[in-house]
């Protein structure tokens, strides 16, 4: 028996297929219900955004699972509200040039306070010990308070929306591709090819700002569960799709 995957489900779901929503429903609102409650919103934020998602499919190519996670997240945001601090006291070059010295690592720790983590959930993403993150966030601070003529403990989670949206406008010419990064958090990159992303990593808060999030969707897949069919039928009928009834010797065996 064929393997379904992501890709037959974007297929499905642009034929308005019942396979393609059920599979959407089953594998990926818990995953996105994970991201919406780390985003401060709850059940009626989840359901603004399950609105929003019916013609998403439709509009993407064909991908894997973590990347689709990946690409619904401006959704997520745009469902729960969440925008990250204006407060306009720190660019994107003050930032880079005070954080010169910290090593890939460093730079996604401290990265991980800009999308709104505290330091256990950053370490967590990172696979690496609570303390390794904190001295992380500490050296960083240490650095900007070097470097600004003012600064306050809070100033990187204040100006959030500002670094993000700068960082993610300056795409160098040869982005590190989705697939790379989940090379490396799968453990199936050579060592000459990480040393490759890991150049990239220290010269750009763009690819700082996708390896990050990148780690966010693998950690919303690999933390949740799909659901059962019981459970998945109500949100694949709130996307318009009508299941078909299930077999005579189905119901049988439902019955008992």
């Amino acid at each position: 028996m064929a393997v379904y995957t992501c890709f037959d489900m974007i297929a499905d779901c642009k034929a308005n297929k019942s396979e393609g929503w059920t599979y959407l429903s089953k594998v990926f609102i818990p995953p996105l219900e994970w991201m919406v409650k780390r985003y401060g919103g709850g059940q009626a934020h989840l359901a603004t955004l399950l609105a929003s998602l019916k013609p998403f499919p439709r509009e993407i190519a064909p991908m894997a699972e973590r990347e689709f996670i990946a690409a619904i997240r401006p959704h997520i945001l745009d469902s729960t509200g969440w925008t990250g601090g204006e407060a306009q006291t720190l660019a994107l070059t003050q930032f880079e040039s005070a954080l010169t010295e910290l090593t890939p690592l460093e730079r996604q720790l401290v990265w991980f306070e800009v999308l709104g983590y505290s330091i256990p959930d950053a370490a967590r993403l990172c696979r690496v010990s609570a303390e390794t993150a904190t001295k992380s966030q500490d050296r960083a601070s240490d650095l900007l308070r070097q470097s600004l003529d003012r600064w306050d403990r809070a100033i990187v989670r204040d100006n959030a929306a500002i670094l993000a949206r700068e960082a993610r406008a300056a795409v160098p010419g040869e982005p590190v591709p989705f697939r790379g990064y989940l090379d490396i958090i799968d453990g199936r990159m050579t060592w000459s090819n990480r040393m490759t992303v890991e150049r990239s990593l220290s010269a750009s808060w763009f690819e700082v700002d996708h390896f990050c999030r990148v780690r966010e969707a693998d950690a919303a897949m690999r933390d949740t569960k799909p659901l059962t069919d019981e459970q998945s039928a109500p949100y694949v009928e709130r996307f318009g799709v009508r299941l078909p009834k299930p077999s005579l010797w189905k119901r049988v065996i439902a019955a008992r």
